[in-house]
């Protein structure tokens, strides 16, 4: 493997762990913490018309090889936007939880049939912390960096987005979130994707007209 290269990937590996430790430390404690009254969002009419699948685990679970796939597969200057948006992100969710302490209902579940999968999914993430969906901001900014990329080619550009959209499917079919959590984390990481890339114009990628130049 070329030195570069592992240096890149050791790198990544260490800016992206410490970037889960970011997210999931906030994230766990704010599941036990409740300044005010936790409210507790009850599903729509489109919500209910998602049936509960159990396999779609397998594409709620694939939300973290999705992340990870896109922060090494870009060049540095998208893994830079990539990285940051992330980072800003997850505090600004982070934000509303301890604010506005929300979760969602499971009522349409019954935990104790479940596949062993589901129920340990239930059992270590608590229908608390739905709003913003921070499985819809960071698989949105997973996309967007794929699509920004350009060693990354169209078809995987559009593997990407198939996965985002598996992704946001299984939350709703699992009752980990409804419709209005998708719609706030998708657009918190759009908002947050272009002011990072209006604050930090350099760490965009050359246009091909200036590499051909």
């Amino acid at each position: 493997m070329p030195l570069d290269l592992l240096k890149t990937i050791q790198r990544r590996a260490l800016s992206g762990g410490l970037a889960v430790l970011w997210i999931i430390v906030p994230y766990g404690l704010l599941q036990q913490i409740a300044i005010r009254e936790v409210l507790w969002v009850t599903p729509s009419g489109f919500d209910l018309a998602v049936p509960v699948n159990f396999h779609s685990l397998w594409f709620y679970f694939s939300f973290y090889g999705l992340l990870g796939w896109v922060g090494l597969g870009v060049e540095d200057a998208v893994y830079r936007r990539y990285i940051l948006s992330v980072a800003w992100t997850a505090f600004f969710s982070h934000l509303v939880f301890l604010l506005v302490p929300n979760g969602v209902t499971r009522e349409a579940i019954d935990a104790r049939s479940a596949p062993i999968a589901y129920q340990w999914l239930a059992l270590a993430d608590e229908p608390r912390n739905a709003f913003p969906s921070l499985h819809a901001s960071l698989s949105i900014l997973a996309g967007l960096a794929a699509s920004r990329s350009r060693k990354i080619h169209f078809p995987l550009k559009v593997l990407a987005w198939l996965w985002v959209l598996g992704i946001f499917w299984s939350t709703i079919a699992l009752r980990q979130h409804y419709a209005v959590d998708l719609i706030s984390g998708g657009g918190l990481a759009l908002a947050v994707w272009w002011v990072i890339g209006r604050a930090l114009p350099f760490h965009e990628p050359p246009s091909r007209s200036t590499k051909e130049a």
